[in-house]
């Protein structure tokens, strides 16, 4: 069995929380593993390799969010979804209408993490392929962003970022995906130094350049 995100995300937070004082609390949770393997997750398997295994061998679906104070703004969150509404009927997401009907790929577009409210990650799986990137979708514009990462790619990219709130904004900022991402790219940058002292802007940044998808084609 392969080594997954979830266990190094969880201990490091855990040391941030209990020896280094520096988050006042954690929460996670794991749901039940699958009992059979669905046709359209081993076809998802094809490309984004290893999400086949962390659902059937970890868990289906995932949650954790840690913050820095109690009753702060300051935290993280990853929600991964359970296959039941990742594969669900994108219909049922409410993310395209006759007004955003013109982006055809986000007809297609399967949800698999809810970093926050206002956004989404995931997969888009048309009739004949699959998308070898993960996107992210904000509810402010119903656009697709490429992140330039696969399954794996983005939870080892989500430890590297201990999920902190709108890391992935901060990735789009960063490649000049997206203009926004300003303020959410000077907290982060400000905030994770003092809450890992052992994370730096330049790890973080080269880990990425390490797993994007156009740098290894």
């Amino acid at each position: 069995m392969n080594d997954f995100f979830d266990d190094p995300l969880i201990e490091v937070l855990l040391i941030a929380r209990d020896k280094q004082k520096t988050i006042g609390e954690i929460k996670f949770h794991y749901g039940s593993t699958l009992k059979e393997i669905l046709t359209v997750l081993n076809s998802l398997d094809g490309i984004h390799i290893g999400i086949k295994e962390f659902y059937s061998e970890i868990t289906d679906g995932f949650e954790l969010n840690w913050k820095k104070d109690k009753n702060g703004f300051i935290g993280g969150n990853i929600q991964l979804a359970t296959t039941k509404y990742l594969f669900a009927d994108p219909e049922s997401f409410g993310l395209y209408d006759e007004a955003t009907a013109e982006n055809a790929d986000i007809r297609f577009f399967h949800p698999l993490d809810y970093p926050s409210p206002e956004s989404y990650v995931g997969f888009v799986i048309r009739p004949d392929s699959i998308y070898k990137s993960v996107y992210y979708v904000s509810i402010s514009d119903y656009q697709l962003y490429n992140l330039d990462l696969d399954f794996n790619g983005y939870t080892q990219m989500a430890v590297e970022a201990r999920v902190f709130n709108h890391w992935q904004k901060v990735l789009l900022y960063y490649m000049g995906v997206s203009e926004t991402g300003v303020s959410e790219t000077e907290t982060f940058k400000t905030e994770m130094p003092k809450i890992f002292p052992d994370w730096t802007w330049e790890n973080f940044i080269a880990k990425f350049e390490n797993l994007r998808l156009s740098n290894n084609t």
